[in-house]
């Protein structure tokens, strides 16, 4: 009778231990700005994170308006009293910090505190031209922030801060390299092929004649701030569709990277040509790993789900190639993320 006893005691704690392994977070989500006086740069920061408070309706912010389909969050909601892995999201230039709420979404419900920011002049309702090409401020501007989510009252007891992992999307891709420990050389364009020369289609109209070599204020930037972009606070990086490839071209750059970059791309990207970035990164990067997708897969695969609307006002960026399916191609980012995070943070809440 002890025996049976004993058993069916051991068969309820299993249940009881699946059921805790299983648990479906649902997304908090709070905004705070974050200003580095340092160097005058406010940058808008949201947190996501994994809550069991329960909502009885969709609370996402939909509008007709909107480029891209939002989702459902529940605002300051409360958070478990237990300690997660943190992400950082670096949007691509000209983006903002819910542009990839689709990879979002998933990481939190995982069990991830996910945090994403506006680069400071860099995003898609605050453009200064220098900002887009200042590419190195966007590291220190994560490092900021990782500093004050750390510090923060109500997260910083919540952060496994063993468990802190990058994400990052075109620049915001690069962004992550450098913080992995990869230096960008700005004097030497070798690997950029003339017709990609240009500055991107999201860069600010200005009449101001702007000289990327020799301009002052992009110059003194670069020589402060130029070796100080690694961060060893941060375990694994995850990069989508890298840019700045062109900044790459010795082993030299790269050597001090000693954390896993993983590393996708679609092989049809023509905004970030895979054979001068992703390709290269991987060539230039020793702990790195490369996933390839399709043919027809471009640049802008990565950024959220449009709406109806959205692909009427900006088909560039809201249309894919026939027969390629976004929300598919998501599907699959997600779980390489998951399972590469999972490897490397040590982290499972499935």
């Amino acid at each position: 009778m002890k025996s049976k006893l004993i058993a069916l005691i051991t068969i309820i704690t299993c249940i009881s231990c699946s059921k805790k392994e299983t648990q479906h977070y649902q997304i908090g989500q709070q905004s705070v700005t974050f200003t580095d006086i340092t160097r005058n740069r406010p940058l808008l920061t949201e947190i996501w994170y994994p809550t069991l408070d329960k909502t009885t309706q969709n609370t996402s912010k939909a509008n007709k308006k909107e480029l891209f389909k939002t989702i459902s969050t529940i605002p300051n909601a409360s958070i478990p009293n237990k300690k997660f892995p943190l992400l950082i999201v670096s949007h691509g230039t000209g983006g903002n910090r819910f542009s990839l709420t689709w990879f979002i979404e998933k990481m939190v419900q995982k069990g991830y505190i996910v945090v994403s920011l506006d680069h400071y002049g860099n995003s898609t309702f605050h453009k200064l031209p220098r900002e887009f090409v200042k590419w190195w401020e966007r590291a220190i501007d994560v490092q900021f922030v990782l500093t004050n989510m750390l510090n923060d009252q109500k997260f910083a007891t919540k952060i496994d801060t063993s468990k802190i992992g990058g994400v990052g999307f075109s620049l915001g891709g690069y962004t992550n390299i450098a913080l992995a420990g990869g230096y960008v050389d700005r004097t030497i364009r070798e690997n950029e092929s003339p017709e990609h020369r240009e500055m991107p289609p999201e860069f600010p109209k200005t009449d101001e004649v702007i000289d990327f070599e020799n301009d002052s204020l992009i110059v003194s930037s670069y020589l402060k701030y130029k070796d100080l972009v690694k961060d060893d606070r941060m375990k694994a990086f995850f990069v989508m569709a890298p840019a700045i490839g062109f900044g790459f071209h010795s082993k030299e750059q790269t050597k001090t990277i000693e954390a896993p970059v993983f590393i996708v791309a679609g092989k049809g990207d023509t905004n970030t040509p895979i054979q001068q970035n992703a390709l290269n990164y991987h060539k230039l990067i020793p702990t790195s790993e490369l996933h390839l997708l399709g043919e027809d897969v471009d640049h802008y695969i990565f950024l959220n789900e449009p709406t109806e609307f959205g692909k009427k006002v900006a088909p560039q960026i809201t249309i894919d190639k026939e027969g390629v399916d976004r929300k598919q191609i998501h599907d699959e980012v997600t779980a390489l993320a998951i399972d590469f995070f999972e490897q490397y943070l040590n982290h499972s809440d499935n």
